[in-house]
Formats: structure tokens, C-alpha cells, sequence
């Protein structure tokens, strides 16, 4: 069998993932192959990480003159010893069968490069059977048709791309060292060019990973400025190619297209800078580069805006791309009417109207309900200063009837987005919309919505949730936040590192919390449950769950499934206990609890679950931060683990340790559930000293006056 040399480049801090891409090679059902790692130095760190793979043939190859990606491509071509050339980025994916499909491709095809399938994903799989079970179809009944590739399979990306090195070799093809980024275009279209034979293989399967950290451990794309480089790539690719051929032609109709759509706004928004008018020049040096009469422009106009950037009259051209701008945003709003209010608020109300020096905007849980710090820093402010402050309330959907004179604002409609212009304090416990504008006049208070329990942002190894970009978000958006709310030392300490958070963290307690310190909170419990309708003559058990990353509609959407069985806890423990089942607001799942409507109470609609907390007597929740609050009441905690190993060893990971130091047993199913309930007394004596560690640990500074000692330093003192 043929050797196929893999080649790695390795650079910055990417060794971090080498072990698992070792991993990956391990598994290559195909085992005659080399793997080249190119460093530009020895990297004693790297050699001891792949020490334990000594089934695998690993060259470190250093070289001084590696200096980017490309160089280190054609140090590892010139160093490799096989009959063909595979090139693998150190953090990407390639399935077991992925070398066998290309090898065996190859041969029967005598192709000159064979080309895989890539998909762009956002973790990587865990290993599956299914994989095996495929392969073992494959071996049996893999039959290669070798067919010429069509012009959208041949991409730039040299990924997932088996090459015959002896052609590599006859037409001296390399990577163009001269740019950082992007190089791969100057290798594979003068190869595909040259080739005769090219096939595609759709069995052979390529994932590129992308990185959910680009703020720390950003990949190459991700640290780039490509709106500068790609000009630059395509002019060098161009200059290898045969002017007027399939290849040349095809590259610059790619290249008019991302001219277009890819990096019309890296272009052109923004005033022509210094920065900017670089990167104006190296697309006019490229246009200048290609014939624009054989291009198929939609609009002869795009034609004119492109011969102007052609002679660098940069400032007409500009004119013309906003231009056509505006009229593509006229036409979105035309399509999608609500698109029109957001871009008056980022275009004109946060740009040209003034701030009110005495206006607050609220908002609670993405608008969901009144509630949590917000809503007490709210009641606070209104009966220390009344009158003093204009406040605003932002809800998603209709009016709530508030103890305080307010003005409700649906969630991006047009009145919130004139409010969020114009005021100067912002009060939120959740993230604020990415492209929420802040003005230098106004004044950022994020309450934050919990102690953690669960890994935040930049402690996460990888993010399972719907958005691949959490992190980048998460870090963008906290940017605006002046001040950030915490309820203990052990939070603040979490939150500067998480968040990556520099501003000032307000150590106060957790104004959601002061309700549990009212004196009247006996009587208020009462009330709430004749007003709900909750007996008085039992024993009320509050289960409030959290969400699971991996299970999702949509961001911000997520499922769930109920584990705990209601109807059998009625069936034992109805008459001693009622429940109430308060689910994650981002959960989207309705509870249908109709069945169990004489034990249970839905709260998940509920608006406040501080005012839950007073009126139960137990407290049963998984992983969510509620009982770092409910603590304060000193009453019994239950944790309903049933999926403690996948949540805490995959998805999220702990700070802190549950079994060993949380303020409750944690139960791993119905069985146990019931059992504890019945002999509570007993257990929540077992753990009593425990809780009691726990609260003076956590809970040291909810006093029922943070909402005082945060409103008086963020707004009523702050000139």
C-alpha cells in the first residue's frame, strides 16, 4: 500500500489540541501513513504530550524559516517520504474511514488528487459504533465510480484533498509564503489546473472545527483581517494561473462574489481611514488584475462602482456601496418591516439624540417577566427617591401590573429602542442585544442572574449550547458593562476570570435576595399561597430545574423532558406534600401537568421565584444556581441528578464539588427521590451542619439591603 504523508503545521498555542488529533490518527483504519508536525522551534511540551504514541509514525520537523502556515506546508512536503500529500489542521476532525476512502480512490482511479467531502461543525463527534458499522458497509459494498469534479467542489481550502505527490512534484507546486492567511488557494488552483484526473470521493469526510473560543485561542481565520488578505491571495493565485483559462476564470467570479456578499461590509463600512483605504487599495490592485468585461454583473451600476475602486477614486465608489446599502436595507424593510426599527435606532437614535440624565431602562429575563434584581432595585429607588427618576420597563409581551408608576415598552418594538438610546442607566440581569449601541453617556448595571455552579464562558473547554459563537458574544457584549453585580467573594473571583471582566464588580449581595430578609416575609408567604391557591396544610416542595446545553430548537429555545414521575409522587406523598414545578425561562417545553392538577402547580410562568422560595418548605432542583438563594432560608435542599455524569463531565463541568461539599444529598432517581421525601427530617439533620457551612460560605452577604447599596453607588450618588 501506498504511504500518505499527513502534514500538520504547528503554531501559537494549538498543542493544546495535538493529542486529540493523535487520538483521530490512532483510529485511521488506513495505518500506512506518516505524520509530519512542523514547528518553527523545539517545543519540549509537545514531545512529551505525544509520548504515549509510539504505534504512530510522528516526525517533528523544526524549521527557523517557519514563519506562517504556508511555509510550514512546504517544509513538510519537502521532509515527506510518501506517494501521496494530506494536509490536517491540528484541531480539526477526520473520520476512521476518512484515508481508506481517498487511498483506495486513488488507486482505482489513478487519479491525480482525490477530493473529500468538508463540513464546517462546531464540536467535534464523539466516537460512535455507527461509524464502525459504516465502515463495515463500505469494505463490503464500496464500489468507485471515478468521475471529473464539477467547478463547485473544487475549492480553495487544501483540506481533505489527497494529492499524487510525483504531480506535486512535476509542477513544482507550493504555498505562496508571503501571506499568512489564505495561502491555500495559491497551491490548489494551479493544481487543479494542472490536473488531468480529479475525482470526488463523498465517503471520505472532513469536519472543520469551529473554534468556540476566539477571543483566547482564536484560529488563524478568526485572527485574520481577511477583507485585507483576500484581495492579496486571489491577485498571487492569479498570477500562477493561465490567463483566460477554466481555473482563472471560475477564481474571478469567486472573487466577485465575495466582493459582494462576503466582505462588502469589511470594505466599506466606516470612514476611509488609513486601515480602510488599505484594504481599498489591494481590491483595486486585484480588480485591476482581471477583466471586468467578461464578469456577469447584476446591475451595470456594480460595474461603475468597480471602475472607480479600479482608478482609486475610493471616496466615489464608497459613495456609490452605501448607496446601494441603503437601498438593500430599504428593501429589507420593505420584505421584513420590523428590520426598520432597529436600523433607526443603530443609525440615527443612538447616534443623534440625547441622553435623559434621569431615565432607566429595566430589563428582566429577556423581557419574560418582573422580576429578580432588577425588580428590586426598581421597588427600592421608588420608595427611597420617588419621583425622582423616569423608569422604564421592557417586556416581551403585554402590560404587568407594577407597585410603581412605569412605562412598559414591548421588547424591540420602536418605543424600546428609543428608550435604549436615550437612557442613561441600564439595569439587566441577562446579556443585552449584540447590536445594542453604548453611548459614552450612559451607564451599564448588570445585575447578573445567579451564583455559579456551573462553568461560565471562558472557563468551558467546548460549547454544546446552540450558538457557536457564545463565547465571542458573551465577550463583545460584556464589554458595555460598567458595573457587574456579585453575591460573594466566590463569585467575583469566577466572574473576573470567566467574563474576562475589568470593570468594577460590586460585591454587594444579590438584590433578588432581600425579599428572604423582610420581616414581613412570613405573612407575604401566606398571602402568595392563598392568592395561588397553594394548601396551607402542607408541606411545599418547590422543583425548579435547569436547561441542558445539547438539547435545543434554537438559541434560546431549548427542550425539556420532565424525569421526575408526578404522578407516582401523588400517589405517595399527596398527603403530606404539594408541589410546584418551575422550569428555566429558556426552556420553550410546555409542562402539560393537567393530569397531576390537584398535587402540582405550574410556576413556570410564575413572574418572581423569590416569592416562591418563602412559601416552600423544600427546595428540589439538578443543577441551576437556585439554591445558592434558596440557602439563605436555611431550609432542606434536594439535588435530582439523574444525568450527573454527562452534565457535569461533558456538558458544563462544576465549580464546585456536589457530593462532597453541596447542601443536600443528590438523588439519582424516582426511587430515591420518594424515599428521601418520606424520611426527611432524618436527612435534613444528616446535612444540617453541611447547609450551615454552605450558607455562611455563600450567603455571608445578603443582609435585605443590597438593592439599597447598589442603587445609592451606580445611580442616586453617581454624578
Amino acid at each position: 500500500m501506498d504511504k500518505v504523508s499527513i502534514i500538520t503545521p504547528l503554531y501559537n498555542n494549538d498543542y493544546k489540541y495535538i493529542t486529540s488529533c493523535a487520538d483521530l490518527l490512532m483510529k485511521q483504519v488506513y495505518e500506512n501513513f506518516e505524520w509530519l508536525i512542523i514547528l518553527d522551534e523545539i517545543n519540549p511540551q509537545v514531545a512529551g504530550l505525544l509520548a504515549n504514541y509510539e504505534d504512530l509514525d510522528i516526525k517533528l520537523i523544526t524549521d527557523k524559516d517557519v514563519t506562517n502556515v504556508a511555509s510550514a506546508r512546504n517544509v513538510g512536503i519537502r521532509n515527506s517520504e510518501g506517494q501521496s500529500l494530506y494536509f490536517l489542521d491540528i484541531d480539526d476532525y477526520i473520520h476512521e474511514h476518512t484515508l481508506f476512502c481517498l487511498v483506495e480512490t486513488m488507486k482505482t482511479s489513478s487519479a491525480q488528487m482525490v477530493v473529500g467531502s468538508v463540513k464546517k461543525v462546531n464540536v467535534k463527534p464523539s466516537y460512535s459504533t455507527s461509524y464502525s458499522a459504516m465502515l463495515d458497509r463500505m469494505l463490503k459494498n464500496r464500489h468507485i465510480k471515478a468521475s471529473p469534479i464539477k467547478s463547485k467542489k473544487m475549492r480553495s481550502s487544501c483540506l481533505n484533498i489527497l494529492y499524487n505527490k510525483s504531480f506535486v512534484e512535476d509542477y513544482s507546486l507550493s504555498f505562496d509564503q508571503s501571506i499568512s492567511d489564505l495561502s491555500d488557494v495559491t497551491f490548489t488552483m494551479p493544481a487543479f489546473e494542472k490536473a488531468l484526473n480529479v475525482v470526488f470521493d463523498k465517503d471520505a469526510i472532513y469536519l472543520k472545527i469551529r473554534r468556540n473560543d476566539a477571543v483566547q485561542f482564536p484560529s488563524l481565520s478568526q485572527r485574520s483581517n481577511r477583507a485585507l488578505v483576500y484581495p492579496i491571495s486571489i491577485r498571487l493565485a492569479l498570477k500562477l494561473l493561465e490567463p483566460g483559462s477554466k481555473i482563472s476564470i471560475m477564481l474571478s467570479r469567486r472573487f466577485l462574489y465575495s466582493y459582494h456578499h462576503r466582505y462588502f461590509s469589511d470594505i466599506y463600512n466606516g470612514d476611509i481611514n488609513d486601515h480602510r483605504r488599505n484594504i481599498l487599495i489591494e481590491w483595486a490592485e486585484t480588480f485591476r488584475e482581471v477583466n471586468i468585461d467578461e464578469m456577469k454583473f447584476n446591475r451595470f451600476i456594480h460595474k461603475v462602482e468597480v471602475k472607480y475602486l479600479i482608478n482609486n477614486n475610493f471616496t466615489t465608489a464608497t459613495k456609490m456601496a452605501k448607496f446601494r446599502s441603503v437601498i438593500k436595507n430599504i428593501k429589507k424593510v420593505i420584505k421584513k418591516p420590523k428590520v426598520a426599527k432597529k436600523l433607526i435606532y443603530t443609525s440615527y437614535l443612538s447616534r443623534k439624540s440625547s441622553v435623559k440624565p434621569t431615565w432607566i431602562l429595566y430589563e428582566s429575563f429577556l423581557g419574560k417577566n418582573y422580576s429578580d434584581s432588577p425588580k428590586y432595585i426598581f421597588e427600592y429607588l421608588n420608595q427611597a427617591h420617588p419621583d425622582k427618576y423616569k423608569h422604564i420597563w421592557v417586556f416581551d409581551k403585554g402590560r404587568k401590573e407594577l407597585p410603581f408608576k412605569s412605562t412598559q415598552v414591548k421588547r424591540f418594538g420602536f418605543k424600546h429602542m428609543y428608550y435604549m438610546a436615550r437612557s442613561k442607566y441600564m439595569v439587566n440581569n441577562m446579556r443585552q442585544p449584540k447590536w445594542f449601541v453604548k453611548r459614552k453617556e450612559q451607564i451599564f448595571l448588570e445585575t447578573w442572574h445567579g451564583t455559579p455552579l456551573k462553568k461560565l464562558v471562558f472557563d468551558m473547554n467546548e460549547v454544546h449550547s446552540a450558538n457557536p459563537n457564545y463565547k465571542l458574544d458573551f465577550y463583545e457584549q460584556s464589554r458595555s458593562w460598567d458595573y457587574l453585580v456579585s453575591a460573594n467573594k466566590y463569585s467575583t473571583q469566577i466572574f473576573k476570570r470567566a467574563f474576562l471582566f475589568d470593570n468594577e464588580i460590586l460585591e454587594y449581595g444579590y438584590p433578588r435576595n432581600d425579599l428572604l430578609y423582610s420581616p414581613d416575609k412570613d405573612k407575604i408567604a401566606s398571602e402568595l399561597k392563598e392568592k395561588l391557591e397553594i394548601p396551607l396544610d402542607k408541606k411545599i416542595v418547590l422543583y425548579a430545574p435547569t436547561w441542558r446545553d445539547d438539547e435545543y430548537y434554537k438559541p434560546g429555545k431549548y427542550k425539556f423532558k420532565l424525569t421526575m414521575d408526578l404522578e407516582r409522587m401523588r400517589e405517595e406523598l399527596g398527603n403530606e406534600y404539594f408541589f410546584i414545578v418551575r422550569t428555566h425561562y429558556f426552556i420553550a417545553d410546555h409542562l402539560d401537568l393537567d393530569n397531576v392538577s390537584d398535587f402540582v402547580f405550574n410556576g413556570s410562568k410564575y413572574d418572581d421565584i423569590t416569592e416562591l422560595y418563602l412559601l416552600s418548605d423544600v427546595l428540589i432542583t439538578d443543577y441551576s444556581s437556585v439554591f445558592f438563594d434558596f440557602a439563605n432560608l436555611k431550609r432542606p435542599i434536594l439535588f435530582f441528578t439523574y444525568d450527573l455524569e454527562k452534565y457535569r463531565d461533558t456538558l458544563r463541568g462544576f465549580y464546585i464539588d456536589l457530593q462532597e461539599d453541596g447542601p443536600g444529598p443528590l438523588i439519582m432517581n424516582n426511587d430515591e427521590l420518594i424515599s428521601t421525601l418520606k424520611n426527611l427530617d432524618e436527612v435534613s439533620s444528616n446535612y444540617r451542619d453541611r447547609l450551615d457551612r454552605f450558607h455562611n460560605e455563600y450567603c455571608e452577604l445578603d443582609d435585605g439591603l443590597a438593592s439599597k447599596r447598589i442603587s445609592e453607588k451606580v445611580i442616586v450618588n453617581n454624578k
